[in-house]
C-alpha cells in the first residue's frame, strides 16, 4: 500500500477514549513552585526515598503510571493498582520488571555507599520483623555480595537464615563473623541461638558466656544462659574447649567445678545500659551498640519518664542534625551526562522507563518502536509494552531534573516549545500525506502503518493541530500540485503500533513549494476557494445547482447493486446547502458525489483544483447525463474495501 496507510473503504469502530489520553500519561503540574517537586515531595535528597516504605531505593522499579518504588515494595506478583496514585498498571507482573538503570547509576553516585548499605540493613531487618525471612535472605545475600566486608549485613544473613530454619549455613555465617571480627560479642551472642536450636545447648553456652566476657552487660545473652541452667539436665560447658575464657570469672562467680552462676533478677535489673528486647531475641539486640553503658558497680538515680523523653528527643535532634550534614547534594553528584537520553544525547524531556529498566525521552521512544517492537538498548521485546499504549514520564526523574538543573531543564522545555510551535503552522512545511484522494467535508478512514507516517499523526496530535494535507502520487513528482487538509477525530492504537486514524476532510490547497521533515514529505501551501458570484449569475447557479442534484438523486437510486454499494460504504446522499456559497469549497454532496463517481483520479483531480462552482456543477451534470441515459451495468461501482493505492 503506498503513503503507509490504507484508506478504509467504511469508518472503522473507534475507542471511545481520546488518542491524547491513550498516548501520554497522567497530566502534570506545567510549572510547579521553586521548593516544590511535580510529584508534591520536597526538592533535596529526600527524593530518593521510596514513597511507600519511606527508606532509601532499593531495586527501583518505575511502574506504568510513571512512579517509582522499591521493587519489594510492589510485591512479587505486583498489585493491579498503583500504591501511590491508584491508577489501574496496565502492565502485569510488575515483579517481572527490571530495576531503573538511570535511577541505579543516581542512587550510586548521589549516597555514599555506607549509608546504602546502612539503609539495606535496616531494610532487611524491617523485613524480618514482617516475618518475610525469604526475601530478607534475599536482600541480604545481595547486600553481602557487594559489599563483602559489611559484618552487619553477614549478620542480618544469619538471622533470616536462622528464621528459615537453615541452621548450618547460618552458623558457617556466624563463625566467619566470629573469626573475622573476635571482639564482636553479638556475633557470639547470635552463635549460641544457632547452636541451642540445633540442640547443642553446652555449646551455646560457651558461646554465650564469651559474649558477656566481651560484654558483661549484655542482658540478653544472660537470660538466655539463666532458662538453660535453670533446667534439671543442664549441661556442664567445657570451658577449657573455648578461647579466651581465662576470663570467665568477669561474667559471674564459678562454682561445681566451672559452671556460671547467673546473676540474681534483683542485680539484673541494677545493671545499666540491658538493651530494649521490643524486637525479641533474634532481631532486637543488634542495636545495643547506639546504647550508653554505665559503669559496673555505680547506681544511677532512675529517670522520670518527662526527663527521658527530653532525653530521647534531644538525641533524636542530634542524630537528625548529623544525618542532614552528611545527606548528598545532588546539585553536587550529578551532571548533565547522568540525565541525558542515549537517543538524542539530549537532557530528558518526558523520560520514560521501559519495563526492561531502560530510559528515554518519551518522544525517542515513540520513535524507535515505530520501525521495531524491541527495546534500543538491550533488544528485549517491549511488544506488551507497545499494546498498552501507555508512556508515563517518569516522575522521579523530573523531580530530579528539577532539583538539580532548573535552568538546563528551562532551557529543555522551551526548545520543544519551539519544535512545536514550527509543527502549528498550517501553512509553511505542513506534513502531507501521500496515499488517496480526499475532499472538504467527506470522511477518509485512513490505515496507518508505516514509521514516517506514525510519527507524523503521533505530531499532528501533540502539537495541537490535529491537521495535515493528503495528496495523491503524481509522476514525475513526489505528489499532486493539489490536496486536501484532514482533521483527525479519532484514533484507535492496534497493538503492534499501527493505528486507525478516522479523518475527515475540511480544506483544499495548492503546493508551493515541497519539502521533507524525518522522513515524510511537508509543502508550503496557499488554501482554494470558489469565486463568489451575484445578482443574475447567481440564480443561474442557484438553478443550475438545484438542476444537478435531481441528477444526483437519480442516479442514487439507479439499479439495485449501485444503490446498495452506495449506502454501504459511502452512507446516502448528504442533504443540499440552503447557502451554496457558504462554504469557501462550495456544496458537500458534490464532493460526495465526485467520491463515488467512477471516475479517474486525474479526472478527480481536475475537478478538485477547480474554483469555479458552475464550471463544476456543469460538469457533473453532463457526467450524470451521460450515466443515467445507458442501462445500469451489472458492476457499476465494484466494491473498493481500501482506497488507495496497493
Amino acid at each position: 500500500m503506498r503513503g503507509g496507510a490504507a484508506a478504509a473503504g467504511a469508518p472503522p469502530a473507534l475507542g471511545t477514549a481520546p488518542p491524547t489520553a491513550a498516548m501520554s500519561g497522567p497530566s502534570r503540574p506545567s510549572s510547579p513552585g521553586p521548593a516544590e517537586s511535580l510529584s508534591g515531595q520536597p526538592l533535596g535528597p529526600e527524593l530518593l526515598r521510596c514513597p511507600r516504605c519511606r527508606l532509601l531505593l532499593w531495586e527501583p522499579v518505575t511502574a506504568s503510571c510513571g512512579h517509582s518504588f522499591c521493587k519489594p515494595c510492589l510485591g512479587g506478583a505486583g498489585p493491579s493498582r498503583c500504591p501511590l496514585c491508584q491508577e489501574r498498571l496496565e502492565l502485569p507482573g510488575v515483579g517481572a520488571a527490571r530495576c531503573s538503570v538511570v535511577l541505579c547509576g543516581i542512587l550510586e553516585r548521589c549516597v555514599p555507599r555506607q549509608r546504602r548499605l546502612a539503609g539495606l540493613e535496616e531494610r532487611v531487618r524491617d523485613r524480618l520483623a514482617r516475618g518475610d525471612a525469604r526475601e530478607a535472605l534475599r536482600m541480604a545475600q545481595r547486600g553481602v555480595e557487594l559489599a563483602l566486608d559489611c559484618s552487619s549485613l553477614r549478620l542480618c544473613r544469619a538471622e533470616a537464615l536462622l528464621a528459615l530454619g537453615q541452621y548450618p549455613q547460618a552458623l558457617e555465617d556466624l563463625d566467619a563473623l566470629c573469626r573475622a571480627e573476635p571482639a564482636e560479642h553479638e556475633a557470639f551472642f547470635r552463635k549460641g541461638k544457632v547452636l541451642l536450636e540445633m540442640g547443642q545447648r553446652a555449646e551455646a553456652l560457651l558461646a554465650w558466656e564469651h559474649c558477656l566476657t566481651l560484654s558483661p552487660h549484655f542482658q540478653p545473652a544472660r537470660r538466655e544462659m539463666e532458662k538453660i541452667m535453670m533446667e534439671a539436665d543442664a549441661p556442664q560447658p567445657c570451658t577449657a574447649a573455648h578461647p579466651g575464657d581465662a576470663a570467665l570469672s568477669s561474667a559471674g562467680s564459678q562454682v561445681d567445678g566451672g559452671s556460671p552462676v547467673p546473676p540474681s533478677s534483683t542485680q539484673a535489673q541494677d545493671q545499666e545500659g540491658e538493651l530494649s528486647h521490643g524486637r525479641g531475641d533474634a532481631g532486637s539486640e543488634h542495636s545495643q551498640d547506639t546504647a550508653t553503658l554505665s559503669q559496673p558497680g555505680r547506681r544511677q538515680e532512675p529517670e522520670t519518664s518527662a526527663e527521658s523523653q527530653g532525653r530521647w528527643l534531644l538525641d533524636k535532634e542530634e542524630e537528625t542534625a548529623a544525618a542532614k550534614c552528611t545527606q548528598p547534594c545532588l546539585g553536587e553528584s550529578l551532571s548533565i551526562s547522568d540525565l541525558e537520553c542515549s537517543l538524542c544525547i539530549r537532557m530528558f524531556f518526558e523520560p520514560v522507563t521501559t519495563p526492561c529498566g531502560h530510559t528515554f525521552c518519551k518522544e525517542c521512544l515513540e520513535r524507535c518502536l515505530d520501525h521495531r517492537p524491541n527495546c534500543p538498548l538491550c533488544k528485549q521485546s517491549l511488544r506488551e509494552y507497545l499494546k498498552a499504549g501507555r508512556y508515563s514520564p517518569t516522575v522521579l526523574l523530573q523531580d530530579i531534573m528539577l532539583a538539580t538543573f532548573p535552568t538546563q531543564l528551562a532551557e529543555r522545555r522551551e526548545l520543544h516549545r519551539a519544535e512545536m510551535a514550527e509543527l502549528s503552522n498550517l501553512t509553511k512545511n505542513i506534513p502531507i500525506f501521500v496515499c488517496t484522494m480526499a475532499f472538504p467535508g467527506i470522511p477518509c478512514p485512513l490505515h496507518v502503518f508505516e514509521p514516517r507516517y506514525r510519527l507524523m499523526v503521533r505530531r499532528c496530535q501533540e502539537s495541537g493541530t490535529r491537521r495535515f494535507g493528503m495528496c495523491i502520487f503524481e509522476n514525475g513528482k513526489s505528489f499532486a500540485d493539489y490536496g486536501c487538509m484532514l482533521e483527525i477525530r479519532q484514533v484507535e492504537l492496534l497493538a503492534d503500533g499501527r493505528s486507525l486514524v478516522d479523518t475527515i476532510g475540511r480544506q483544499r490547497f495548492r503546493v508551493l513549494s515541497r519539502g521533507h521533515r524525518d522522513g515524510y514529505h511537508t509543502a508550503d501551501i496557499e488554501y482554494l476557494e470558489d469565486r463568489k458570484v451575484s445578482g443574475e449569475e447567481l440564480q443561474e447557479l442557484q438553478c443550475l445547482h438545484e438542476s444537478t442534484y435531481r441528477l444526483a438523486q437519480r442516479f442514487c437510486e439507479h439499479g439495485d447493486l449501485t444503490s446498495r454499494h452506495i449506502l454501504m460504504q459511502h452512507g446516502p446522499l448528504p442533504e443540499k446547502e440552503e447557502d451554496i456559497q457558504a462554504s469557501a469549497d462550495g456544496p458537500t454532496w458534490c464532493w460526495w458525489l465526485i467520491s463515488i463517481l467512477p471516475l479517474d483520479p486525474s479526472y478527480q483531480l481536475n475537478l478538485f483544483s477547480c474554483t469555479s462552482l458552475r464550471a463544476r456543477l456543469s460538469q457533473l451534470q453532463h457526467i450524470l447525463t451521460a450515466l443515467l441515459q445507458q442501462p445500469p451495468p451489472r458492476h457499476l461501482l465494484p466494491e473498493r474495501s481500501p482506497r488507495g493505492r496497493v
